[in-house]
């Protein structure tokens, strides 16, 4: 059984069920994975991944992927083990978390020297400034052997990016503010909190502890804000970095693939809100495996709407106006259209189709539900 109790976002003691989600650079869905709640999503990685490379006969992929799975396990594979053999495999563009670096690499983060300022637009198309700078690295890692029983030193060579927005910094600060404030609330109230409720603020505060039976805090130490972990953080907003496979792309090719990212994570919101992938309310591995297989199909239908549209309207635009088209009977074989919006213009250019009478008999609702070739 899959469904096994594992760490839930929402901090919700029932089993879960995972799921893994291959996009390809176009953002449409190439294939999902389901694995138990108790699993880590840094070992299940690469055994989907050589299954679609299998099922779609794909050569040489480089993964995109947030810093949860950059390790060096994940990236040994993908890099390969030196860099004359390291064209011969797979390649990756991984987030790397500054504050979880190594001193070197912290350091280098943090020296001006090698910075370029440059200039993005936001959604509004409002220029935002933010610096950048990058350099070629030897990298020493450890790895499985192929028993898995012991640790073997490796070499890989990457290329190593870090960029500084003010935005971002401003993003951070507010984040850890609140949970600051949270920390001070709770040394001043510790009845009123438990293990579940001071969620994200426990790293502020020195000597908490809580019940394993409970869930409570455990009286006894004298709880203070742990002002060096604050200022250890401080240093480093605005900062996040970049580590990739690809040494012969530019920084702004690098950063706009790992822009990709974000298709990946928004198809997780969709497909976890609109298409109401959670709960599950099946507990057979059959039904699991259909439920999950429904959500994935629906989702790439409508990222392929999205992409065949242009991407004027997003996917939950194009599902609530899918859903609220539709007709009622009227009389005398004549049906009623009451809904009409700009995804439903866009459909009827995009597709050449005609949806602007109101009022259609079956026969002309037939034709245009029959095939058309786009």
């Amino acid at each position: 059984m899959k469904r096994k109790k594992g760490p839930s976002k929402e901090h919700r003691k029932d089993p879960i069920i995972q799921m893994g989600l291959l996009m390809d650079p176009n953002g449409i869905p190439m294939a999902f994975h389901t694995f138990s709640g108790n699993e880590s999503e840094k070992t299940t990685m690469l055994p989907a991944i050589q299954r679609v490379k299998k099922d779609y006969e794909i050569g040489r992929i480089i993964v995109v992927a947030d810093r949860g799975l950059n390790t060096s396990d994940n990236t040994s594979v993908l890099s390969g083990t030196n860099a004359s053999d390291e064209k011969n495999n797979d390649g990756y563009v991984y987030g790397q978390s500054i504050r979880g670096a190594d001193a070197e690499f912290k350091k280098w983060a943090l020296e001006p020297d090698g910075y370029v300022t440059a200039m993005e637009k936001n959604k509004d198309g409002e220029a935002i400034p933010f610096k950048h700078k990058s350099r070629l690295y030897a990298k020493e890692i450890t790895k499985k052997d192929s028993n898995g029983a012991r640790r073997l030193k490796m070499r890989i060579y990457q290329k190593q990016m870090v960029y500084y927005s003010e935005k971002y910094a401003k993003k951070q600060r507010h984040e850890r503010e609140k949970a600051v404030a949270k920390a001070r609330d709770l040394i001043k109230n510790p009845a009123g909190y438990t293990k579940a409720t001071s969620y994200g603020c426990t790293v502020y505060i020195n000597n908490v502890s809580f019940s394993k039976d409970t869930g409570e805090i455990v009286n006894g130490k004298e709880l203070t804000i742990n002002e060096q972990k604050i200022a250890e953080e401080a240093q480093y907003d605005g900062y996040y970095a970049i580590v990739t496979s690809e040494k012969e792309l530019s920084d702004n090719e690098i950063r706009d693939i790992y822009k990709g990212l974000w298709e990946i994570e928004e198809s997780f919101k969709i497909i976890k809100s609109e298409f109401k992938t959670r709960p599950v309310f099946v507990s057979n591995e059959d039904h699991i495996q259909a439920h999950f297989l429904i959500c994935f199909v629906t989702l790439v239908v409508m990222r392929v709407l999205e992409q065949l549209i242009g991407k004027c309207h997003s996917v939950r635009q194009i599902r609530n106006s899918l859903a609220s088209y539709c007709c009622s009977y009227l009389d005398r074989n004549y049906y009623v259209f009451d809904y009409r919006d700009d995804v439903i213009l866009t459909m009827e250019k995009t597709f050449g189709l005609d949806l602007s009478k109101k009022y259609m008999q079956l026969s002309e609702i037939k034709k245009i539900s029959m095939y058309k070739d786009v």
